[in-house]
């Protein structure tokens, strides 16, 4: 297009020189050329200004759609840019809330570490403690049991002193009623020898309380070397007269047998006597401690001492009956009244203790029954 513009100007500049120079037939030719030209060159101007015209048109609006297209794109990448920061943001705040997480985490396991540390140190120092208390308590019952076997040993010595004193007395008031009289009472299987006042007796027997008769004047020495009957008593006037010698140990009297001693105290014991019923279920208990009523004598024993709320000393015995006979129905309630008794004495930690064996140890007992409500009422 540009070339023909030029050739157009051209031939227009040298149009005069070609007139001048031309025929006139020549001019006409060249102006319908020019003419021609002019008009393609018109219809080339408005063909071309018309393309050109669409063509910018259709540009500008490819060039809007493309602008509208932008800012949309510039729009969604804003955005997406906005969500992108966005979701920074948040995975800059889960991993601080992670990392919040993981520290908190670590620190409360840490303590729970530590609470559990603390929990077995003190379990440990609590299970040290009762084991100090247990070996208390069993030195105690030992000690007690000692004391008492020193004191049942005591008893019995008293009572083979007083046995011999009461003899000695007896033979004593013998010897002189028969150096007074020079007269022995004897039995017919008996022997005995009298040297001036001196009296020997030779296998003594039983010797029956003597009347001595009325003093004489003075004292014969007198032997008797065969047996003799037994003498009569004096008359009453005679006995009023003269003094009576003390009478000689008779042969015991059988012991009671256990039931009926257990029976005994057991109606002291019913009868709120506690002290009396304690001496005597301890005589029962001392008699046969292996035997069934041993075993419930003991037992009562320790009932007796709760009943006069001597808690410490009932601990005791009832530990007493469950170290020697553990397998024994009366063991698991023992163990329970141990129990109560610690209660009594405030030491809850020690009754839950206890408790908890009987449940442990003695299931199917109505004891574990009341040892399990025990429980839910500490």
């Amino acid at each position: 297009m540009k070339k023909t513009i030029r050739n157009i100007l051209v031939i227009t500049a040298l149009s005069p020189l070609l007139i001048q120079c031309a025929s006139q037939d020549e001019v006409q030719r060249l102006q319908y050329q020019l003419h021609v030209v002019n008009k393609k060159l018109a219809e080339m101007q408005n063909s071309t200004v018309g393309d050109i015209q669409k063509r910018q048109a259709a540009s500008s609006n490819q060039m809007d759609q493309l602008q509208q297209e932008i800012a949309i794109l510039k729009g969604q990448l804003e955005e997406t840019n906005m969500q992108n920061r966005l979701l920074q943001e948040q995975n800059d705040a889960l991993q601080s809330n992670m990392g919040n997480i993981a520290k908190e985490e670590a620190q409360r396991r840490e303590e729970a570490l530590t609470r559990i540390a603390e929990e077995q140190r003190a379990k440990e120092a609590r299970i040290s403690e009762l084991n100090e208390k247990l070996k208390a308590q069993q030195e105690s019952l030992q000690a007690i049991q000692d004391a008492r076997v020193r004191e049942a040993e005591r008893r019995a010595e008293e009572a083979r002193a007083k046995a011999d004193a009461a003899k000695a007395k007896a033979l004593s008031v013998t010897s002189s009623s028969v150096a007074s009289n020079g007269i022995i009472r004897i039995t017919s299987d008996q022997n005995k020898r009298v040297v001036s006042s001196s009296t020997e007796v030779t296998q003594p027997e039983q010797i029956s309380p003597a009347k001595p008769a009325a003093p004489a004047a003075a004292p014969q020495p007198a032997v008797v070397s065969t047996p003799k009957p037994a003498v009569k008593p004096a008359a009453a006037s005679q006995q009023a007269a003269a003094p009576e010698s003390p009478p000689l140990p008779e042969t015991t009297a059988p012991a009671p047998s256990a039931g009926s001693a257990l029976a005994e105290a057991e109606k002291l014991y019913q009868q709120k006597q506690y002290a009396k019923a304690y001496d005597e279920f301890e005589q029962v208990a001392m008699a046969n401690p292996s035997s069934e009523d041993g075993i419930n004598a003991g037992y009562m024993m320790g009932e007796c001492l709760y009943a006069q709320k001597e808690y410490d000393k009932a601990i005791l015995q009832y530990q007493k009956l469950i170290s020697q006979n553990g397998n024994h129905p009366k063991a698991a309630a023992a163990t329970l009244k141990q129990g109560m008794a610690f209660e009594q004495l405030a030491d809850a930690e020690t009754a839950r203790m206890i408790y908890k064996k009987i449940v442990n140890h003695y299931g199917s007992s109505p004891e574990a029954k009341i040892a399990k409500e025990k429980l839910g009422s500490l």
